[in-house]
């Protein structure tokens, strides 16, 4: 029975051997498989924020003609589509046939994207994913929105506009933005607002406030916020004037439509003429509104400006500028206004001309280039022993006023203060005359206060002020 059994076994094997010579084999049995098919095995159709790294590096499997992996195989992977970068972009299949790209990271632009995987002449592989909007990280303000301009009370013609984004500049929507009034004041319409599609979100309209600057602001949660600014110009009634003969009564009315100071208060504008140098005083009555006025030079420069006329009487509330004018004649501007903003009602203007003397600590305003005869009294402003007739002026940077004080009856001192602080003075002392002069380059806009006195305590007598220009 063995014997049989191996001669069995001999005649098997010698079988198989002739079957596998007649079909033509005879190839060598560790010859190495080759690669015919790529295909994805783990990775695709992911998502991930765009510029970041899919959560699964991407691997494909590599097989050869009947199905079994292939190893040692060189596989490439490559971005396509949507930018981005791969690390470890060639890889070894293992002894499973799987290649594994070291990593891939999307591009910065939220969107599709596209690796392909590829050995050889084998159809390539492609792996897709989608790039999401990351988290908002900065507000962008739409610069057509920015800088314009508009008559104090009326909306900007564009309605301001921010773009919300993430760190790599992708729009995001469904951030809620709040646009709020700054300087200026004014307002807004729809002011609470959510970015669309393209991250963009649009105030529903902003009024401007008061003449000169303006500010709106846009901010996103806790997002640092952009501001939006705007100039408010004059209403049209701003460049209009009504006429008022000097020397008699005017009557007006602040009404919503007037022109409006930067403070918010409404103005009205009156003209007059004034043909010989003296002193006159102005005066805007009202039992409604509490009245403020301002009086303008030829060359619109601020003279003075007052809402204390009458402080005992308080059924009738008066504003009065007591002003020394130059000669030649020349058109002056009252402004009438109130002195709480958005105030409305009937007033008075009035005019007269008046004495030129400073007595009894009288608010006086100087104009440029009077010559004003004065006199020291003991009726003046005492101030530690010293009179004086304190005389304010309205002075521009940029310019040098000289002051002179002349007079024969004692020895003149002068001093030019601002806002508290003396800026400037002069007696003359060293020169040996009793006149004395201020020559002051001006630093700032402002109103200024002009002190005529004298050298010693308890001094009077007459002396000329001199303004120039």
């Amino acid at each position: 029975m063995k014997n049989l059994r191996m001669v069995g076994f001999g005649l098997g094997s010698l079988l198989l051997l002739a079957a596998q010579l007649s079909c033509g084999g005879g190839g060598d049995p560790a010859a190495p498989s080759v690669a015919t098919t790529l295909t994805a095995n783990a990775g695709d159709a992911q998502s991930a924020p765009a510029g970041s790294a899919v959560p699964i590096a991407p691997s494909v499997i590599v097989r050869d003609a009947n199905g079994n992996p292939v190893s040692g195989a060189s596989v490439t992977f490559a971005v396509t589509a949507g930018g981005g970068s791969v690390t470890g972009g060639v890889q070894t299949t293992n002894s499973n046939g799987v290649a594994t790209v070291g990593a891939w990271t999307l591009g910065a632009a939220a969107g599709a994207n596209s690796l392909s995987a590829s050995t050889g002449s084998v159809t390539p592989a492609v792996f897709t994913a989608t790039g999401t909007v990351g988290p908002a990280t900065v507000v962008v303000k739409d610069p057509a929105g920015d800088n314009q301009s508009a008559e104090d009370g009326t909306a900007v013609p564009i309605p301001p506009a921010v773009t919300v984004r993430d760190a790599n500049g992708n729009p995001v929507s469904g951030v809620s933005v709040i646009f709020a009034v700054g300087a200026g004041g004014g307002s807004v319409t729809g002011g609470t607002q959510t970015t669309n599609a393209s991250g963009v979100a649009t105030v529903g309209s902003w009024t401007l406030g008061t003449v000169g600057n303006n500010t709106l602001t846009a901010t996103a949660g806790i997002l640092p916020p952009v501001t939006f600014t705007a100039t408010a110009t004059p209403r049209a009634a701003c460049s209009m004037a009504s006429p008022h003969t000097f020397g008699t009564t005017t009557n007006g009315t602040l009404a919503t439509t007037d022109c409006r100071l930067s403070d918010g208060a409404y103005v009205d504008y009156f003209t007059t003429t004034i043909s010989t140098a003296g002193a006159y005083v102005f005066t805007d009555s009202s039992t409604v509104i509490d009245p403020f006025l301002l009086l303008y030079g030829p060359d619109r420069w601020i003279i003075g400006i007052n809402d204390d006329g009458d402080p005992t009487n308080q059924t009738v509330h008066h504003a009065r500028i007591k002003a020394l004018i130059p000669g030649a004649t020349a058109s002056y501007v009252l402004g009438a206004t109130s002195f709480d903003a958005g105030e409305v009602g009937d007033y008075k203007i009035s005019s007269a001309a008046t004495s030129s003397a400073i007595t009894n600590c009288e608010e006086v305003f100087a104009a440029r280039g009077i010559t004003t005869n004065q006199s020291l009294d003991n009726t003046d402003c005492p101030i530690g022993g010293f009179y004086s007739d304190d005389t304010w002026i309205f002075l521009r940077a940029g310019t040098t006023v000289t002051i002179s004080m002349n007079s024969t009856a004692f020895d003149a001192s002068l001093e030019l203060w601002r806002q508290g602080t003396k800026v400037a003075e002069n007696d003359n002392r060293t020169t040996g005359t009793t006149d004395a002069q201020i020559v002051y380059p001006v630093l700032a806009d402002d109103f200024y206060l002009i002190v005529p006195t004298s050298h010693l305590t308890g001094i009077t007598g007459p002396y000329t002020l001199i303004i120039n220009p």
